[in-house]
């Protein structure tokens, strides 16, 4: 967080107090939290595997045939939790529009908790092929808007879970782009961040399976570009892996 947003962050806080978005209790630790663990409890993960393309049930989310040709070079998506749970949305809303950094840590409760039930429940370890972890990157400009960049702290948790350290200079954005949020049709978010990525360190994601982090998936399109462009460097496989899909 940068200097004018640690200012701003300290009046807010004083002026409103940290409380739970879920049952607005107050915090009763030097810690600021804000979703209380009962609160917490209420956000299940995601336990359909679904294609990226047309959202059908998909063996650990892989791409199906049918939409390789829009999507084909992400194979796999693994979702976290659902969008659609009001409390799960306001916390990535609070965490990605609010510039509020502490959420990170429910977030990444979430993470561990949904590895965890993918490892006992699909046998499916994701450091079983000591993968790079990569988040995906924000614009210069942007970063320095908000303070932090949501996906990197995502994928620091990630990492923490399945012990293997992040890679936060192989990818980079080089143009900025609108936010897909701001985008209603389709066909201009498949467009939007096409040529606005550029890999600066190959040698790292050679022949690797690669894990690329975001906060939310919509289309696909930002995960996909930047599985294109480390696939033509010579990755291996790319696993996109989100915490909720909107």
């Amino acid at each position: 967080m940068n200097y004018p947003q640690q200012i701003i962050s300290f009046v807010l806080d004083t002026i409103f107090p940290v409380v739970c978005l879920g049952c607005g209790s107050f915090s009763t630790t030097n810690r600021k939290n804000y979703l209380c663990k009962s609160c917490l409890r209420l956000i299940p993960i995601k336990k359909d595997l679904e294609c990226i393309g047309c959202k059908k049930n998909s063996p650990l989310g892989k791409t199906c045939l049918e939409c390789r040709n829009e999507y084909k070079s992400l194979d796999n998506l693994l979702v976290v939790t659902d969008y659609k749970n009001p409390l799960l949305e306001k916390a990535i809303k609070v965490f990605k529009y609010r510039f509020v950094s502490d959420m990170a840590k429910p977030l990444s409760h979430l993470v561990k908790k949904y590895i965890t039930w993918l490892a006992k429940n699909k046998n499916f370890n994701l450091a079983a092929d000591n993968p790079v972890i990569i988040p995906i990157p924000l614009h210069p400009r942007r970063l320095n808007w908000r303070g932090f960049n949501q996906a990197e702290i995502i994928a620091q948790s990630l990492g923490n879970s399945i012990q293997q350290n992040i890679q936060t200079n192989i990818l980079i954005r080089t143009k900025q782009s609108r936010a897909q949020a701001d985008i209603k049709e389709k066909d201009q978010r498949l467009d939007n961040p096409k040529k606005k990525f550029q890999v600066i360190n190959t040698s790292i994601t050679k022949n690797k399976t690669i894990i690329l982090i975001d906060d939310i998936c919509t289309t696909g399109a930002t995960l996909n570009e930047c599985a294109r462009i480390l696939k033509e460097v010579g990755a291996k496989k790319v696993i996109g892996f989100v915490i909720a899909r909107g």
